[in-house]
């Protein structure tokens, strides 16, 4: 389904590439963000106890979508992202979850209808976000901690630089938790590949550090996320 309003001067191809998306889709298979997700469904199930519909923005090929539907499959989920082929790929991989192409920032859903939203790696628009959230609804969003994907930064930039931190509070809502995930992950040459091109490192960085990175047959990488559930104010 296609919710997309179109906006003046808007890139007929929007979002992220096939190349990207079909990146991405290898390095969630090969099971590099699992213990993340396994965090996040830990933290929802925690809180939303009760079936609630569960809005993923900007959810890319519905990997956590469908993590979290088949963990907790009393809740109703709903995907949107501005990319028509991830969410082409998502809706082949589920058949129970909602799956639109709509941009974050006009979100096509009813007013106070959602219990929890969520946002991973993506962009949003607060404002929206409490518009579609119902009261006391809630809101977990992630993000890289400061020394994700470190190994990656020093092998591309002479001066590597730590990414800076998220924000700690968010107008119109509470701060309910907050922390972080760390973890060492192994990649074989293949998911380093997949990684520089599901990232913005497949244009960032020395061109010849990154072809010498590439020819590498495995490297360890720090995987580092913060995250933080807000509760929308009644």
């Amino acid at each position: 389904m296609n919710l997309l309003v179109p906006s003046k001067g808007q890139s007929k191809v929007a979002g992220d590439s096939a190349d990207m998306i079909q990146a991405r889709r290898a390095i969630h298979e090969a099971g590099l963000y699992e213990p993340l997700a396994a965090t996040l469904r830990k933290v929802i199930h925690e809180h939303v106890q009760k079936p609630t519909n569960i809005l993923d923005i900007g959810c890319g090929e519905g990997y956590y979508s469908r993590y979290f539907q088949e963990r907790m499959p009393a809740h109703q989920y709903y995907g949107i992202d501005i990319s028509k082929t991830a969410i082409k790929t998502a809706a082949k991989q589920s058949q129970t979850i909602h799956f639109a192409v709509a941009s974050a920032f006009r979100i096509p859903v009813e007013t106070a209808s959602v219990g929890l939203a969520t946002r991973v790696f993506a962009p949003s628009n607060d404002a929206e976000v409490h518009r579609v959230l119902a009261n006391g609804g809630y809101y977990l969003e992630t993000g890289p901690a400061p020394r994700h994907f470190w190994e990656l930064r020093q092998a591309l930039y002479d001066e590597p630089k730590a990414h800076t931190p998220h924000r700690i509070a968010l107008d119109r809502f509470d701060l309910v938790q907050q922390d972080q995930c760390h973890y060492p992950f192994e990649l074989d040459n293949a998911q380093l590949n997949n990684v520089i091109a599901a990232t913005p490192f497949a244009h960032k960085g020395h061109r010849e550090k990154r072809a010498s990175l590439l020819q590498r047959d495995q490297l360890t990488v720090t995987m580092a996320f913060e995250w933080r559930l807000f509760k929308k104010q009644s």
